[in-house]
């Protein structure tokens, strides 16, 4: 395994899991409330409410007014205002307290909605509206869910993955049919989904590994809905596949397999929601291009999938087809999966991350890659 942790790191027992620490905690040091991770870039609101962003910077995804990178946790701006943070491809997106929705980096495709395709470099506001709960960035496009339950997406639409019934992409946020129900959104790299009040769960955009669920490897342009259940909770989707909760407490996952991202076995085709396990205790899940990861309501955390960079957190470079526990915690709080890295909350308000750290996206100070959960500050 190439640039292997260093022998220097020690070693600290948090909640009955040995878990790799670098440097102390001090008084300046943030306690972590989320994160989100994504290609080569991190993003983590504290429980103060600031912003810190850290990694590659090459289109100012970081928020600072530069493109120069990071390779520890920075802040971005003064404001302790900030409640919830989306990472894309090469930008981000920030909900303000205010309801306000900001972004910034790589626009290319119109994925900031700010109505052109410039880079910004600096948090920027998108439209004048006040009412945003929750945003969703996937490769190249966002959505973003309104007060009154109407969903918003804009930027590439190659594949339908905006769900306005075309393929032209939008540069300013549009909305998604007329429904006013929607409750939560997920963006994979050309394909959303997103649940209903009813429970009902709706997918759209590119279809080819059967991340729609379903059954089939046709696209979509608009919403459609998937299977006939009303009992799902919550969605996550990952690069080319998609997981679901549902209310049974039980978690289920379909399309691209081939590392065993799903979680039934190496390179088994999932066209339609398949579940993963036996367990009943499934509570929040983080997904990557090509990898999964999950908690659940005991706080313990499970990866699978593509392991090359032992974003798994295994301690190995081994790829898992079904849900494999990293360490032995009951603490985990929340999990975002990046690309090639994983980065994850604990209940103490430490951050762990772990994996490839190309850019210093591990915020560890170095570019060395961590076969374990590493923590950040």
């Amino acid at each position: 395994m190439r640039n292997v942790v260093r022998a220097a790191a020690a070693l600290v027992l948090a909640a009955g899991v040995c878990l790799v620490g670098i440097g102390s905690a001090s008084a300046a040091t943030p306690q972590w409330r989320s994160v989100s991770a994504s290609t080569n870039h991190t993003c983590a609101i504290s429980t103060s409410n600031a912003l810190y962003c850290w990694g590659d910077n090459s289109d100012g995804q970081l928020g600072l007014g530069d493109n120069d990178g990071h390779d520890k946790p920075t802040r971005v701006g003064s404001s302790s205002s900030w409640t919830s943070v989306g990472t894309g491809y090469n930008s981000t997106c920030a909900r303000h307290a205010s309801g306000s929705l900001y972004c910034w980096g790589n626009n290319a495709d119109g994925q900031l909605g700010l109505g052109d395709q410039d880079e910004r470099d600096r948090p920027t506001k998108v439209g004048t509206s006040t009412s945003w709960t929750a945003v969703a960035m996937g490769e190249a496009h966002t959505c973003a869910r309104h007060t009154s339950g109407s969903l918003y997406c804009w930027g590439l639409n190659s594949d339908g993955e905006l769900g306005v019934g075309d393929q032209d992409g939008r540069l300013k946020p549009t909305k998604v049919g007329t429904s006013s129900s929607w409750v939560s959104v997920a963006a994979g790299s050309y394909h959303t989904c997103a649940t209903s009040t009813s429970g009902s769960l709706y997918c759209w955009g590119y279809g080819g590994d059967g991340q729609l669920g379903l059954g089939n490897t046709d696209s979509r342009k608009k919403p459609t809905r998937v299977g006939s259940s009303s009992s799902w909770e919550r969605v996550d989707v990952g690069g080319r596949f998609s997981c679901a909760g549902h209310s049974s407490g039980s978690l289920y996952c379909w399309g691209d397999n081939q590392i065993g991202q799903v979680g039934i076995g190496f390179g088994l085709i999932a066209h339609t929601p398949k579940k993963v396990g036996t367990s009943t205790s499934w509570t929040k899940t983080g997904l990557g291009d090509y990898h999964s990861c999950a908690i659940r309501s005991a706080g313990s955390l499970y990866c699978w999938g593509y392991n090359e960079y032992s974003q798994l957190g295994l301690g190995d470079g081994s790829a898992r087809d079904v849900p494999t526990r990293v360490g032995a915690s009951t603490s985990w709080r929340s999990v975002s999966a990046g690309t090639l890295h994983t980065c994850a909350v604990h209940a103490s308000g430490a951050l762990y991350c772990w994996g490839n750290n190309e850019h210093g996206k591990l915020g560890t100070g170095d570019t060395d890659i961590r076969l374990k959960p590493t923590r950040i500050g």
